[in-house]
């Protein structure tokens, strides 16, 4: 092609993009002059910033302009690791946050404006150089489905002063990043969040970014993330928390993520065990008895994954104690004698599991000194009964 044909189609292309950009700039702009009060509305705030926009990607970029404009990173909070926001309102009423409240309010921006928006959680580069990947995510961004796609799209630096390593070696921002390049400087936690037919590794990622390319250039596919990311979304959201931190474990096996699986694992077992007390509320004995079962199974696996706190050995060992009193419960209403022996030398084992669980908290610990009561009194009457039919 001759050079004359090459500067006449760049100057097409040019004039091509001109409506876009110029309908970028005028969302961008309306975006930044939307009304202080509407943040503490919602679903006031949306309808506004969705006024200009013609389609889903316009939606979504409206709403990432109010981002960037209006909330501000709190750099404290970041490098402390500390959460200064406990609700979204607390996000829009102070203004500032850190990469977990832009990317949640991001997020609850989408929901309300009929998007499909999940945070995504990973790892982070400042640079394009070589570097050791964290032992736990340590920045968030987000993942939004537009016409058909998923897309990737980082509020937080978007909303960063300046030019980074990426934007000035790329010429790419944050809205919407090709994922080859966005993986350049972000590593999901979830290797499907990549976007890419055959995701990089922790150890891949830890190299210079520049050998990233090829990877995801040239490598041939190896899952289907589309079909990964519809599974995953049909889970419960508690089933999802769970879901994330064990794919995260399994990614980039670090102690840290092992404690992070333990926790959501124990933080499951929680709403097992509130399922269950509602359950007992409701005389259905076999069906509490079902759920709280699976409460301490999910216990035992946490506790096999990372040492147990305080507060966790307290919750399994009431688990255990509590499954005691409704087997020895359901004992009375069944028909035989060897049916009934077999549910009070289960809750024999749970009340011997239980105080063996409680005997590892410290002796002065006010639960402990309560439950070991009463488990050993539990045990008493169980012992009795057993001992009537053996």
């Amino acid at each position: 092609m001759s050079t004359f044909f090459r500067l006449v189609l760049l100057k097409a292309l040019l004039l091509a993009a001109l409506p876009v950009l110029a309908q970028s700039q005028a969302i961008a702009r309306h975006a930044r002059q939307a009304p202080d009060s509407l943040r503490h509305n919602l679903p006031q705030l949306v309808d506004y910033l969705l006024e200009p926009a013609g389609n889903e990607r316009e939606k979504a970029y409206s709403l990432y302009a109010w981002v960037v404009h209006n909330i501000t990173y709190d750099g404290e909070a970041g490098s402390q690791g500390r959460r200064i926001n406990q609700s979204l309102s607390d996000i829009l009423r102070r203004g500032s946050g850190t990469c977990f409240d832009y990317s949640l309010l991001y997020a609850a921006l989408c929901r309300q404006a009929g998007l499909l928006c999940m945070p995504v959680s990973g790892y982070a580069r400042q640079g394009l150089g070589a570097l050791e990947v964290p032992p736990v995510p340590d920045h968030s961004w987000n993942a939004v489905f537009l016409d058909g796609q998923w897309h990737l799209l980082d509020a937080t630096w978007g909303a960063a002063p300046g030019q980074d390593a990426l934007m000035a070696e790329y010429s790419t921002g944050y809205f919407l990043t090709p994922p080859r390049l966005f993986l350049l400087n972000h590593l999901p936690a979830m290797p499907m969040w990549q976007l890419l037919p055959c995701p990089v590794s922790p150890e891949e990622y830890s190299r210079p970014a520049e050998t990233l390319l090829p990877l995801a250039d040239e490598r041939g596919p190896c899952f289907d993330f589309a079909d990964t990311i519809r599974a995953f979304l049909r889970l419960p959201p508690e089933e999802q928390r769970l879901a994330e931190a064990e794919a995260a474990y399994r990614f980039h096996p670090t102690a840290g993520n092992r404690a992070a699986w333990a926790q959501a694992i124990t933080d499951y077992a929680v709403g097992l065990s509130e399922q269950a007390e509602r359950l007992l509320q409701q005389d259905s004995l076999k069906a509490f008895l079902q759920r709280q079962q699976e409460a301490i199974f999910r216990c035992r696996q946490a506790r096999a994954l990372a040492p147990p706190l305080p507060w966790q050995t307290e919750l399994f060992a009431g688990l255990l104690a509590n499954r005691a009193v409704a087997l020895n419960q359901l004992s009375d209403e069944v028909d035989s004698a060897g049916e009934e022996l077999a549910l009070l030398r289960e809750a024999r084992k749970c009340l011997e599991e239980a105080q063996e669980a409680l005997r590892t908290l410290p002796e002065d610990n006010y639960y402990r000194q309560y439950a070991e009561q009463q488990c050993a009194a539990y045990l008493e009457a169980v012992m009795h009964n057993i001992g009537r039919l053996e």
